[in-house]
């Protein structure tokens, strides 16, 4: 019988394929999650398709780091986008004081947030008399999600375009916490997993 930290130790030291990667993800989600194979497809979701809870998120990063030699700090990500979702007034506040040259409090906002920016913007005009048409409200929006991108690129993930363009159409019209919160996580896909595996083992992945 061999040593576990042996055997660890050489499964993190081995030269992996993007094809073995998914593999192997897909066989740590559906062991700590009680899923089906056949669920863990690359667009799924690991919150909204695969019901990862927070300390579900504690176990796959753990098995990650054993299996990959890889840290996935997943309880961390989970924690920083509730926290964004739940500060996007204050951040947004911020933002118009910059853009638009107003100064207006979150709680002033937080009335506003069912109907999103241009609802906001619709308030400011009328009550502080500025100027801002739909192409302020984009630049105001794509402010806002260019700090949301920040955060990912700093935890390691990217934000497709696709999801970009899906996150400035909310933002125009919802910025409740809830279901900001709902979509952002919606981005840590198994797609998105794999692709940050795949960036942090480097030297250790080979492509065929």
């Amino acid at each position: 019988m061999g040593d576990p930290m042996t055997e660890q130790v050489q499964e993190q030291s081995r030269v992996w394929t993007r094809e073995e990667v998914e593999a192997s993800l897909r066989a740590i989600l559906v062991e700590s999650l009680g899923v089906t194979e056949a669920g863990v497809i690359p667009s799924a979701s690991l919150v909204r398709d695969l019901g990862a809870e927070s300390i579900d998120f504690l176990d796959i990063g753990f098995k990650i780091q054993q299996v990959f030699g890889v840290d996935l700090e997943t309880a961390e990500i989970r924690n920083r986008i509730m926290t964004w979702g739940a500060l996007i007034l204050v951040t947004l506040a911020e933002i118009l004081a910059g853009k638009c040259g107003v100064e207006v409090s979150p709680e002033e906002l937080r009335p506003l947030e069912g109907g999103g920016i241009d609802k906001v913007l619709e308030h400011l005009r009328a009550t502080r008399g500025i100027a801002a048409d739909g192409k302020v409200a984009d630049e105001v929006g794509q402010e806002l999600l260019r700090r949301l991108i920040k955060e990912f690129s700093a935890l390691g993930f990217v934000v497709g375009e696709a999801d970009q363009r899906d996150l400035l159409t909310i933002v125009r019209s919802d910025l409740g916490a809830r279901r900001l919160t709902e979509r952002t996580l919606d981005l840590l896909t198994v797609d998105a997993l794999v692709n940050f595996i795949c960036g942090k083992l480097g030297a250790c992945l080979r492509t065929a």
